[in-house]
């Protein structure tokens, strides 16, 4: 019988290193090949790109190769491991599922610059019904052809590296035999954690499998994204993905009659530099915020955010307020771009990385100071890179605030410091300064820190005190900030990222689902005052700060100016889950895509018990008619890149 030398382990380390190897060329080979899209990129923009595209090579390899590594490691007899049959399959394996990876690549050497975009899976999806797909693939290999010869030297390049390395086999005792197995389970161990760690891009708790918008964390341009992706990568993380299908209920005319997101200010207007300030409170659910709710519990109701109520007195309410989705990484792309969720998380998809016109990005180019503050650890949730993407300078998280004391353990440090801690820096930022924080504590385990046990009050639902002593965060904030000489010339915007779980009927439904609070408070302005029964909706924010600051050039975002009668009358929210839902008036209307599943009045049916579609057509067929134009002007502009205004 054999025994292994370390020499066999050297051989899995060995091919890792080749396809790192091989996709750093690829790579190089993408930029050399569309230099012209990536200009003026400096040596240090060059190390982080590279940085940035070690981690997702290394998700990538272990993505294509966990079937190989598995069968190199798997701690089986050496008889069996060293077996002619069983190398050879492996030795075909790796070359098979890493050729499938370097024609990835190879396709969007050229390809890229058509779409502006790494191929997906849903990309490719898209010529499955193509008639001419064969005379399409052989006239672009023949315009292309040189594109075919980097693959055949990249595929003979990965052959013959392969080659290269020999497995060394000796004789083995019995008592060397137990060392083998402990080796090689120990080795198995090991590779199955470099995967794990591999593919979620680190090993923090709160960090998840990276996906395709965590590329913005190693670029200032989101444009650059592309060198730092792989195709590999994207077509991967992609791969359960159902990609958006254009669909044509109108004319282009026609469309854009009924509803456009390409917004028109008035040329003549002049800029107010206004600080904004976005708060986005966790889990604030509408139904823990007593100033909404004073007819609940026969009008009995106080709600769990004394501070909150109080604001809203001092602000412009909108009834009517909605999420448009349901997780955290929903609200970010809503609020700060307005754009919604649709089939899946906008940042999970491939459209994340499409030229877009954030609200970062437009003040950025006003001359203001852009941040983005989240107390949990960084890389949390990917927003540090999500909101480099959409425009943010400046990121502040758990590592700026480096003082681990007031870590609650889990999620990232307690809101009343962190807020302390982003209003220090608030008064250090050179003004007009644009700012979003985004608070951590009301989340589960739902815990508040020991000094304030028994303080706040607590309610059937364990997230309340959280709630409480989040609304107690942004009361101390806010006692501060008003003393400080930038407070008066700024706007705030108070929402939440998505509504929570409910205990009162009236919030167990479709409206409930998505009811959260959203308060747009400038201080010493009298217009900013009062409570409008029209609708709000996150996507909403990007347009009517726009507005508010008198912005005069066009932008696209899919919500409206609530500030504008004009806009104000067409008020909307848009919401999927599963289906289609869209508010409107008084009413909510569930479409499936195809057909009208429901119409309720949500004012007057609180419960949701009367269907009234058939009773009331023509306010159905004409929400549905609006909504059929959202869902276009949304799939469409998404799956051709087309979120600016050119």
């Amino acid at each position: 019988m054999c025994k292994l030398k370390n020499s066999y382990y050297g051989l899995v380390i060995y091919r890792v290193l080749i396809i790192l190897f091989i996709f750093f060329i690829c790579r190089f080979l993408f930029y050399w090949l569309n230099m012209g899209l990536f200009p003026k990129i400096t040596f240090h923009e060059w190390l982080r790109i590279f940085q940035g595209g070690l981690v997702f090579d290394i998700a990538a390899m272990f993505y294509f190769n966990i079937v190989v590594l598995i069968l190199m490691t798997l701690p089986i007899p050496p008889g069996w491991r060293m077996n002619n049959i069983y190398q050879k399959c492996i030795k075909h394996l790796f070359v098979i599922t890493n050729s499938v990876a370097i024609l990835l690549n190879c396709i969007d050497f050229i390809y890229f610059r058509f779409t502006l975009r790494r191929t997906t899976v849903p990309v490719l999806k898209e010529f499955q019904h193509e008639k001419n797909g064969g005379a399409l693939a052989l006239n672009f290999l023949i315009d292309f052809w040189y594109v075919v010869v980097i693959f055949i030297v990249l595929l003979v390049l990965l052959i013959w590296l392969n080659n290269r390395f020999k497995i060394k086999l000796v004789q083995y005792t019995q008592s060397a035999g137990w060392r083998y197995f402990i080796t090689s389970t120990l080795f198995f161990i090991f590779t199955i954690f470099l995967a794990v760690g591999g593919v979620r891009g680190g090993y923090k708790h709160s960090t998840r499998p990276i996906t395709i918008s965590n590329g913005g964390d190693y670029v200032n341009n989101p444009n650059e994204v592309y060198l730092v992706l792989n195709t590999p990568f994207v077509f991967v993380r992609t791969f359960n993905i159902k990609g958006l299908e254009k669909v044509n209920y109108f004319s282009n005319e026609e469309l854009n009659s009924i509803y456009t997101p390409v917004h028109v200010p008035d040329t003549t207007n002049v800029f107010r530099e206004k600080n904004v300030v976005l708060i986005i409170l966790e889990s604030f659910g509408k139904e823990a915020v007593g100033f909404y709710n004073k007819g609940l519990d026969d009008s009995t109701y106080t709600g769990f955010t004394p501070f909150l109520d109080s604001l809203a007195g001092q602000s412009k309410v909108y009834w009517n307020s909605f999420a448009n989705g349901r997780k955290s990484i929903d609200a970010i792309p809503s609020s700060l771009v307005s754009v919604p969720s649709g089939l899946n998380p906008f940042v999970l998809t491939p459209y994340v990385s499409d030229t877009m016109q954030s609200l970062g990005h437009i003040l950025k180019k006003q001359g203001y100071h852009t941040s983005f503050f989240h107390g949990a650890p960084n890389g949390s949730m990917g927003f540090s890179a999500i909101t480099r993407l959409l425009g943010i300078d400046h990121y502040y998280g758990k590592n700026e605030f480096n003082n681990n004391t007031e870590y609650d353990g889990i999620w990232g440090i307690w809101d009343e410091p962190f807020f302390n801690f982003f209003n220090e820096k608030l008064n250090q930022f050179s003004q007009p300064f644009f700012s979003t924080i985004f608070s951590v504590s009301s989340h589960h385990p739902f815990k508040v820190p020991a000094k304030y046990k028994n303080k706040f009050k607590k309610g059937p639902l364990p997230v309340l005190e959280c709630i409480s002593y989040s609304d107690y965060a942004l009361k101390e904030f806010f006692n501060k900030a008003q003393k400080m000489p930038w407070f008066k010339n700024t706007l705030f915007v108070i929402t939440a990222d998505h509504a929570t779980i409910s205990y009162h009927k009236e919030y167990q439904n479709a409206w409930g689902d998505v009811a959260i609070p959203i308060l747009l408070y400038a201080p010493g302005d009298v217009t900013m005052k009062g409570i409008d029964n029209g609708i709000i909706q996150q996507i909403d924010i990007m347009p009517t700060v726009l507005g508010y600051l008198q912005y005069n050039k066009p932008f696209i975002a899919y919500g409206n100016n609530v500030l504008s009668p004009e806009n104000a009358k067409n008020g909307f929210a848009f919401q999927y889950s599963g289906e289609y839902r869209w508010f409107e008036n008084s009413y909510v209307l569930f479409f499936d895509g195809k057909k009208i599943k429901g119409l309720y009045n949500y004012q007057t049916d609180r419960l949701f018990l009367n269907n009234i579609a058939e009773k009331e057509p023509l306010v159905a067929q004409k929400m549905e008619r609006k909504l059929k134009a959202f869902i276009q002007q949304y799939n469409n502009r998404l799956v051709e890149n087309r979120l600016t205004v050119k």
